[in-house]
């Protein structure tokens, strides 16, 4: 619409400019020196406009743009037709608005105030009359999608005062409106007496919002003024687009930025990768180290980021650019599995796996698949039954099974597959009625071998082992005596039974030099070690070489093993004289 009216009003002004040259032509006799005259405008015209696209270069548009810019890459002479009866030459420049460094604009809308560090471009569309620029001035508009059109008609007042004071020397004009949009503009025109941009006045800038009829409030619109924007909030979000481009290339070409992770300082901003939602930054290798990890432990929807307390996620952009093809093939087929896997009222049909969504609020539990129309119960993944006839428990349905174990040779091999397929899950969910946990949130199976309480199913979720509870946040406050709290339950983090495991499991390692290497009675260099117990938490610890000096693996308590005393660092425990324990001889048994 604003390029139809951009056109229209181009086309008046331009018929209005042909009809004062050809009147001026009708009254002067002399037809050479009209033709001097063309000729010396055009020349004009053309250096001109050849230095408006060498400085602004892919800022200009328009035909006679692209033919200068043309010639002037493989070094041609520009030529402008110099035809009285030749289209004018037009040009449009793609005009910034100048502010300080690191200075901030107040820009006034309808719903508050806004502090932005750049503003959206200005369009400046121009056409060189004949008589340009010896005799008139140019033919100029102005468009832009941020400002009013009462904005634009106090810009273009201004311009044309311009152009009535250069006009009047015979010089060219078009450089001097281009700076002076760009550097004064803002400040001696669109800025209010406070110093803020207003764009909800009511007048005589802005759109308006007073119903208030005095005329003094009143603003005359000038045709050449295009405000492509519609009202105030479609100016608002062209304005908050401007600023976040701007603030994201300061961003790319910053330097001694920080990574979060690996806590460098010196990395460029286009080499730090942000998660959506926050403004942590993380270095590109920490970003591709960490999304490797959580592909090959199957982790994807853990792949958040790391700072503690924020739980934004990565774009699959993101993920595209720092993991190989391979690597994003897995991620993306086992993202969208988890995600199916989290909907409550998603199952998958037991011949094909196709996705079924449950029939919904008729609590039949009823599926039916999309792909090969099998009706099957949601529950027991049977074939469908009505709900008064109770589903087969995992032990049954086990025992059904082996029961046709005896046909096995009678059947075809895609039903003898399927058969071991619904064996293999059968006993799987029996073992797991047995041995495991159901997860609260997607269902599935885990079975407990090692370790705390706490339990990560693989859909990201975190549940308790011992009552089966959903766990939040990071789920420790569920648990008693965690850093001194009561908890919100009985439940322990940890069993006794594992907390002996594990003392064992690591004093049998640091006996055997951290290795995990069984060694006998000799330490790791195969002499013989003795057993000496901390004097605080009473870990058993290994003595090797006759070293008194021990430093127990539990809980970093530095002892003398001769006397049984704490050794502080930096200390003269040991050493000769009386009073001192040697800090290499045997025991006394």
């Amino acid at each position: 619409m604003w390029a139809r009216a951009l056109d229209e009003r181009l086309a008046r002004a331009t018929a209005s400019a042909s009809r004062d040259e050809l009147s001026r032509l009708s009254l002067d006799d002399d037809a050479d020196a009209v033709r001097k005259r063309y000729e010396d405008n055009v020349e004009a015209q053309t250096r001109e406009l050849e230095a408006l696209v060498a400085v602004f270069a892919e800022r200009t548009f328009g035909e006679d743009a692209e033919k200068i810019r043309s010639a002037l890459e493989s070094g041609e002479t520009v030529e402008l037709e110099s035809d009285v009866s030749a289209p004018y030459p037009r040009i449009e420049l793609a005009l910034s608005v100048d502010m300080d460094d690191d200075a901030c604009v107040r820009v006034i809308c309808a719903d508050g105030t806004l502090e932005v560090r750049a503003l959206p471009m200005i369009f400046l569309d121009v056409t060189l009359p004949r008589e340009y620029p010896s005799a008139t001035g140019p033919i100029f508009m102005l468009r832009c999608d941020w400002l009013s059109s009462s904005h634009l008609s106090a810009l273009c007042a201004r311009l044309d005062a311009i152009v009535e004071e250069e006009t009047t020397r015979g010089e060219p004009v078009l450089f001097e409106l281009a700076e002076y949009l760009q550097s004064n503009a803002l400040r001696e025109v669109l800025l209010n007496d406070d110093g803020a941009l207003d764009l909800d006045a009511s007048a005589p800038l802005g759109w308006g919002t007073s119903d208030d009829d005095d005329t003094s409030m009143t603003f005359e619109v000038d045709m050449r003024a295009i405000a492509m924007a519609r009202d105030v909030q479609e100016a608002e979000f062209s304005i908050l687009r401007a600023d976040a481009s701007a603030r994201r290339r300061a961003f790319l070409d910053s330097t001694n930025n920080n990574c979060c992770v690996c806590l460098a300082d010196d990395i460029l901003g286009r080499d730090l990768r942000r998660p959506s939602g926050c403004q942590h930054c993380l270095c590109v290798d920490c970003v591709s180290r960490m999304a490797s990890v959580h592909v090959r432990d199957g982790s994807v929807t853990r792949l958040i980021c790391p700072k503690p307390g924020c739980s934004s996620t990565f774009s699959p952009l993101i993920m595209r650019e720092v993991l190989s093809n391979e690597d994003y093939e897995k991620y993306d087929t086992m993202l969208l599995s988890k995600t199916l896997d989290a909907m409550p009222d998603l199952v998958y049909c037991p011949r094909c796996e196709h996705p079924v969504l449950e029939d919904e609020g008729d609590g039949t539990h009823c599926g039916r698949c999309p792909g090969c129309m099998y009706a099957f119960c949601t529950l027991c993944r049977d074939a469908y039954h009505p709900p008064s006839i109770e589903c087969l428990n995992p032990q049954q349905k086990l025992a059904v099974l082996e029961a046709r174990r005896v046909g096995d040779e009678k059947m075809s091999a895609e039903a003898l597959r399927k058969y071991r397929e619904d064996l293999a899950d059968a006993a799987a969910q029996a073992y797991v009625t047995q041995k495991g946990r159901l997860c609260p949130t997607c269902g599935a199976g885990v079975v407990k071998n090692e370790g705390c309480n706490k339990m990560t199913c693989a859909c990201g979720s975190y549940f308790c082992w011992l009552c089966g509870d959903k766990l939040s946040g990071d789920g420790y406050a569920h648990f008693r005596n965690v850093d001194g709290e009561e908890g919100t339950s009985a439940c322990r983090l940890f069993d006794l039974e594992e907390i002996e495991r594990f003392e064992r499991e690591m004093a049998n390692m640091h006996l055997n030099g951290g290795r995990g290497v069984n060694y006998g009675d000799a330490g790791p260099r195969g002499r013989p070690a003795d057993i000496v117990q901390c004097i605080r938490c009473k870990a058993a610890n290994g003595r090797f070489d006759n070293n008194n000096h021990v430093t127990c693996w539990a809980c970093q308590t530095s002892f003398c093993a001769a006397c049984r005393a704490v050794v502080p660092r930096g200390s003269n425990h040991y050493g000769p004289g009386a009073g001192k324990c040697k800090q290499h001889a045997p025991i006394a048994r």
